[in-house]
Protein backbone atom coordinates (compact mmCIF):
# COMPACT_ATOMS: atom_id res chain seq x y z
CA UNK A 1 0.00 0.00 0.00
CA UNK A 2 1.30 3.42 -0.96
CA UNK A 3 1.65 5.64 2.10
CA UNK A 4 3.21 8.78 0.62
CA UNK A 5 2.08 10.77 -2.42
CA UNK A 6 3.98 10.24 -5.66
CA UNK A 7 5.66 13.28 -7.19
CA UNK A 8 3.65 13.85 -10.37
CA UNK A 9 1.09 12.63 -12.91
CA UNK A 10 3.51 10.32 -14.72
CA UNK A 11 4.50 8.56 -11.52
CA UNK A 12 0.90 8.13 -10.41
CA UNK A 13 -0.15 6.67 -13.75
CA UNK A 14 2.80 4.26 -13.86
CA UNK A 15 2.06 3.09 -10.33
CA UNK A 16 -1.71 2.64 -10.65
CA UNK A 17 -1.61 0.94 -14.06
CA UNK A 18 0.94 -1.55 -12.70
CA UNK A 19 -1.25 -2.64 -9.77
CA UNK A 20 -3.80 -5.50 -9.85
CA UNK A 21 -7.40 -4.28 -9.79
CA UNK A 22 -9.54 -6.08 -7.18
CA UNK A 23 -13.21 -6.60 -8.02
CA UNK A 24 -16.47 -6.78 -6.11
CA UNK A 25 -17.11 -10.07 -4.31
CA UNK A 26 -20.39 -10.68 -6.17
CA UNK A 27 -18.60 -10.32 -9.52
CA UNK A 28 -15.90 -12.81 -8.58
CA UNK A 29 -18.51 -15.29 -7.33
CA UNK A 30 -20.70 -14.98 -10.45
CA UNK A 31 -17.75 -15.46 -12.79
CA UNK A 32 -16.51 -18.50 -10.85
CA UNK A 33 -20.00 -20.04 -11.21
CA UNK A 34 -20.05 -19.31 -14.94
CA UNK A 35 -16.58 -20.81 -15.36
CA UNK A 36 -17.82 -24.00 -13.72
CA UNK A 37 -20.90 -24.08 -15.99
CA UNK A 38 -18.69 -23.60 -19.04
CA UNK A 39 -16.48 -26.53 -18.03
CA UNK A 40 -19.43 -28.84 -17.38
CA UNK A 41 -21.86 -27.76 -20.10
CA UNK A 42 -20.14 -25.34 -22.47
CA UNK A 43 -23.21 -23.09 -22.51
CA UNK A 44 -21.74 -19.76 -21.38
CA UNK A 45 -21.69 -16.89 -23.86
CA UNK A 46 -20.45 -13.29 -23.86
CA UNK A 47 -23.84 -11.90 -22.86
CA UNK A 48 -23.91 -14.02 -19.70
CA UNK A 49 -20.44 -12.82 -18.79
CA UNK A 50 -21.46 -9.21 -19.40
CA UNK A 51 -24.46 -9.68 -17.09
CA UNK A 52 -22.20 -11.17 -14.39
CA UNK A 53 -19.84 -8.19 -14.60
CA UNK A 54 -22.88 -5.91 -14.59
CA UNK A 55 -22.24 -2.64 -12.79
CA UNK A 56 -18.81 -3.45 -11.39
CA UNK A 57 -16.55 -0.58 -12.54
CA UNK A 58 -13.44 -2.34 -11.28
CA UNK A 59 -14.03 -5.49 -13.34
CA UNK A 60 -15.03 -3.35 -16.31
CA UNK A 61 -11.64 -1.62 -16.05
CA UNK A 62 -9.90 -5.00 -15.98
CA UNK A 63 -11.70 -6.17 -19.11
CA UNK A 64 -11.11 -3.03 -21.15
CA UNK A 65 -7.43 -2.73 -20.16
CA UNK A 66 -6.82 -6.42 -20.94
CA UNK A 67 -8.56 -6.09 -24.31
CA UNK A 68 -6.32 -3.16 -25.19
CA UNK A 69 -3.10 -4.88 -24.14
CA UNK A 70 -3.98 -7.95 -26.22
CA UNK A 71 -5.41 -6.09 -29.19
CA UNK A 72 -4.49 -7.68 -32.52
CA UNK A 73 -2.49 -5.54 -34.96
CA UNK A 74 -5.20 -5.97 -37.58
CA UNK A 75 -7.92 -4.71 -35.25
CA UNK A 76 -8.72 -1.15 -36.27
CA UNK A 77 -12.00 -0.54 -34.44
CA UNK A 78 -12.51 0.08 -30.73
CA UNK A 79 -13.78 -2.57 -28.38
CA UNK A 80 -16.34 -0.36 -26.68
CA UNK A 81 -18.45 -2.89 -24.75
CA UNK A 82 -17.64 -5.70 -22.37
CA UNK A 83 -19.60 -8.11 -24.57
CA UNK A 84 -17.50 -7.22 -27.62
CA UNK A 85 -14.29 -7.63 -25.63
CA UNK A 86 -15.32 -11.10 -24.48
CA UNK A 87 -16.34 -12.12 -28.01
CA UNK A 88 -12.90 -11.13 -29.30
CA UNK A 89 -11.14 -12.99 -26.48
CA UNK A 90 -13.28 -16.12 -26.61
CA UNK A 91 -15.03 -17.69 -23.63
CA UNK A 92 -12.26 -20.09 -22.61
CA UNK A 93 -9.45 -17.53 -22.95
CA UNK A 94 -11.53 -15.02 -20.96
CA UNK A 95 -11.78 -17.33 -17.95
CA UNK A 96 -8.12 -18.34 -18.23
CA UNK A 97 -7.04 -14.71 -18.36
CA UNK A 98 -9.06 -13.48 -15.38
CA UNK A 99 -9.68 -16.29 -12.90
CA UNK A 100 -9.05 -16.41 -10.03
CA UNK A 101 -9.85 -12.76 -9.34
CA UNK A 102 -8.57 -10.62 -6.45
CA UNK A 103 -11.56 -9.65 -4.30
CA UNK A 104 -11.90 -6.12 -2.98
CA UNK A 105 -12.92 -6.99 0.59
CA UNK A 106 -10.01 -9.42 0.92
CA UNK A 107 -7.53 -6.98 -0.61
CA UNK A 108 -8.58 -4.28 1.88
CA UNK A 109 -9.51 -6.44 4.87
CA UNK A 110 -7.16 -4.44 7.10
CA UNK A 111 -8.69 -1.12 5.93
CA UNK A 112 -12.45 -1.17 6.55
CA UNK A 113 -12.63 2.60 6.00
CA UNK A 114 -11.25 2.07 2.48
CA UNK A 115 -13.92 -0.54 1.73
CA UNK A 116 -16.58 1.92 2.88
CA UNK A 117 -15.02 4.68 0.77
CA UNK A 118 -15.00 2.54 -2.36
CA UNK A 119 -18.57 1.38 -1.95
CA UNK A 120 -19.71 4.97 -1.36
CA UNK A 121 -17.97 6.04 -4.59
CA UNK A 122 -19.40 3.10 -6.54
CA UNK A 123 -22.93 3.89 -5.36
CA UNK A 124 -22.54 7.38 -6.80
CA UNK A 125 -21.41 5.89 -10.12
CA UNK A 126 -24.39 3.51 -10.14
CA UNK A 127 -26.74 6.43 -9.54
CA UNK A 128 -25.20 8.47 -12.36
CA UNK A 129 -25.27 5.47 -14.71
CA UNK A 130 -28.98 4.89 -14.07
CA UNK A 131 -29.78 8.55 -14.65
CA UNK A 132 -27.76 8.98 -17.83
CA UNK A 133 -29.14 5.76 -19.28
CA UNK A 134 -32.69 7.03 -18.84
CA UNK A 135 -31.73 10.41 -20.28
CA UNK A 136 -30.05 8.79 -23.29
CA UNK A 137 -32.97 6.49 -24.02
CA UNK A 138 -35.37 9.41 -24.03
CA UNK A 139 -32.93 11.33 -26.20
CA UNK A 140 -33.00 8.35 -28.63
CA UNK A 141 -29.22 8.44 -28.38
CA UNK A 142 -27.04 5.90 -30.17
CA UNK A 143 -24.38 6.54 -27.53
CA UNK A 144 -26.55 5.23 -24.66
CA UNK A 145 -24.26 2.29 -23.88
CA UNK A 146 -21.14 4.45 -23.96
CA UNK A 147 -22.79 7.04 -21.73
CA UNK A 148 -23.74 4.36 -19.22
CA UNK A 149 -20.16 3.05 -19.13
CA UNK A 150 -18.71 6.57 -18.94
CA UNK A 151 -20.87 7.25 -15.87
CA UNK A 152 -19.99 3.89 -14.35
CA UNK A 153 -16.25 4.46 -14.80
CA UNK A 154 -16.33 8.07 -13.69
CA UNK A 155 -14.22 8.37 -10.57
CA UNK A 156 -12.10 5.29 -11.25
CA UNK A 157 -8.94 7.18 -10.26
CA UNK A 158 -10.43 7.70 -6.80
CA UNK A 159 -11.48 4.04 -6.62
CA UNK A 160 -7.91 2.97 -7.33
CA UNK A 161 -6.62 5.46 -4.79
CA UNK A 162 -8.77 3.76 -2.12
CA UNK A 163 -7.51 0.36 -3.36
CA UNK A 164 -3.79 1.09 -3.40
CA UNK A 165 -3.24 4.18 -1.25
CA UNK A 166 -6.04 4.02 1.34
CA UNK A 167 -4.29 6.25 3.87
CA UNK A 168 -3.98 9.02 1.30
CA UNK A 169 -7.58 8.51 0.19
CA UNK A 170 -8.72 8.76 3.80
CA UNK A 171 -6.72 11.94 4.31
CA UNK A 172 -8.32 13.42 1.18
CA UNK A 173 -11.79 12.47 2.41
CA UNK A 174 -11.18 14.05 5.80
CA UNK A 175 -9.86 17.25 4.21
CA UNK A 176 -12.96 17.45 2.01
CA UNK A 177 -15.21 17.13 5.06
CA UNK A 178 -13.24 19.74 6.99
CA UNK A 179 -13.35 22.28 4.17
CA UNK A 180 -16.23 21.43 1.81
CA UNK A 181 -15.94 24.78 0.01
CA UNK A 182 -12.30 24.44 -1.02
CA UNK A 183 -11.81 23.77 -4.73
CA UNK A 184 -11.55 20.00 -5.27
CA UNK A 185 -8.57 20.10 -7.64
CA UNK A 186 -6.54 22.36 -5.33
CA UNK A 187 -7.23 20.12 -2.34
CA UNK A 188 -6.29 16.99 -4.30
CA UNK A 189 -3.08 18.66 -5.45
CA UNK A 190 -2.15 19.42 -1.83
CA UNK A 191 -2.72 15.85 -0.66
CA UNK A 192 -1.64 13.84 -3.71
CA UNK A 193 0.57 16.16 -5.80
CA UNK A 194 -1.94 15.62 -8.61
CA UNK A 195 -5.60 16.43 -9.25
CA UNK A 196 -7.84 13.42 -9.81
CA UNK A 197 -9.51 14.60 -13.05
CA UNK A 198 -6.28 14.79 -15.13
CA UNK A 199 -5.09 11.58 -13.49
CA UNK A 200 -8.29 9.86 -14.56
CA UNK A 201 -7.90 11.04 -18.16
CA UNK A 202 -4.28 9.89 -18.17
CA UNK A 203 -5.23 6.46 -16.82
CA UNK A 204 -7.98 6.14 -19.43
CA UNK A 205 -5.44 6.89 -22.15
CA UNK A 206 -2.71 4.63 -20.76
CA UNK A 207 -5.14 1.74 -20.29
CA UNK A 208 -6.62 2.31 -23.72
CA UNK A 209 -10.20 2.69 -22.57
CA UNK A 210 -12.58 2.91 -25.54
CA UNK A 211 -12.14 6.15 -27.47
CA UNK A 212 -15.86 6.97 -27.28
CA UNK A 213 -15.67 6.93 -23.48
CA UNK A 214 -12.62 9.17 -23.54
CA UNK A 215 -14.21 11.62 -25.98
CA UNK A 216 -17.26 11.94 -23.72
CA UNK A 217 -15.17 13.05 -20.76
CA UNK A 218 -11.97 14.68 -22.05
CA UNK A 219 -12.14 18.47 -21.40
CA UNK A 220 -9.33 19.09 -23.91
CA UNK A 221 -11.05 17.35 -26.83
CA UNK A 222 -12.47 20.42 -28.57
CA UNK A 223 -13.84 18.48 -31.54
CA UNK A 224 -15.86 16.15 -29.32
CA UNK A 225 -17.13 19.11 -27.31
CA UNK A 226 -18.91 20.14 -30.50
CA UNK A 227 -19.83 16.78 -32.02
CA UNK A 228 -20.93 15.19 -28.74
CA UNK A 229 -22.20 18.31 -27.01
CA UNK A 230 -25.68 16.94 -26.05
CA UNK A 231 -24.23 13.64 -24.85
CA UNK A 232 -21.55 15.34 -22.79
CA UNK A 233 -24.15 17.61 -21.18
CA UNK A 234 -26.41 14.65 -20.33
CA UNK A 235 -23.43 12.92 -18.72
CA UNK A 236 -22.36 16.01 -16.75
CA UNK A 237 -25.90 16.57 -15.49
CA UNK A 238 -26.25 12.93 -14.39
CA UNK A 239 -22.89 13.05 -12.59
CA UNK A 240 -23.77 16.35 -10.91
CA UNK A 241 -27.11 15.03 -9.67
CA UNK A 242 -25.53 11.82 -8.38
CA UNK A 243 -22.85 13.74 -6.50
CA UNK A 244 -25.46 16.01 -4.92
CA UNK A 245 -27.54 13.03 -3.86
CA UNK A 246 -24.50 11.48 -2.19
CA UNK A 247 -23.71 14.74 -0.40
CA UNK A 248 -27.21 15.83 0.60
CA UNK A 249 -29.16 12.58 0.72
CA UNK A 250 -32.71 11.89 -0.42
CA UNK A 251 -33.75 15.54 -0.02
CA UNK A 252 -31.42 16.64 -2.84
CA UNK A 253 -33.17 18.00 -5.91
CA UNK A 254 -32.05 19.36 -9.29
CA UNK A 255 -31.71 23.12 -9.59
CA UNK A 256 -34.15 24.99 -11.80
CA UNK A 257 -31.38 25.57 -14.36
CA UNK A 258 -30.64 21.83 -14.47
CA UNK A 259 -34.30 20.97 -14.88
CA UNK A 260 -34.68 23.49 -17.68
CA UNK A 261 -31.59 22.23 -19.49
CA UNK A 262 -32.77 18.64 -19.24
CA UNK A 263 -36.22 19.74 -20.36
CA UNK A 264 -34.68 21.24 -23.50
CA UNK A 265 -32.40 18.28 -24.20
CA UNK A 266 -35.12 15.67 -23.67
CA UNK A 267 -38.06 17.71 -25.02
CA UNK A 268 -40.00 17.17 -21.82
CA UNK A 269 -41.67 19.58 -19.45
CA UNK A 270 -39.76 20.36 -16.27
CA UNK A 271 -42.33 18.49 -14.09
CA UNK A 272 -41.92 15.47 -16.37
CA UNK A 273 -38.13 15.65 -15.98
CA UNK A 274 -38.50 15.76 -12.19
CA UNK A 275 -40.81 12.72 -12.29
CA UNK A 276 -38.31 10.89 -14.49
CA UNK A 277 -35.51 11.53 -12.00
CA UNK A 278 -37.68 10.56 -9.04
CA UNK A 279 -38.82 7.33 -10.72
CA UNK A 280 -35.30 6.41 -11.82
CA UNK A 281 -33.92 6.78 -8.31
CA UNK A 282 -36.90 5.29 -6.47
Amino acid sequence: MLAQPLPDLDAWSRYLTSQPIPVLADTAEELELLADIEVRRGTVDAHLINEAIGDDPLMTLRVFSHAMRHRADRQVTDVDTVTAAVVLMGIGPFFRAFLPLPVLDEHLQACPQAIAGIHRRIRRSWCAARLVTEFALLHADSHASALQKAALLNGHAELLLWCHAPALAQTLQERREQDPHQEAAALEQEVLNVALAPLEHRLARDWGLPSTLRRLTDPDDQRSMVLLQPQRRLLVLALTLAERLEREGATATPTLDELEELSSLLTLSTPAVQRLIDNTLA
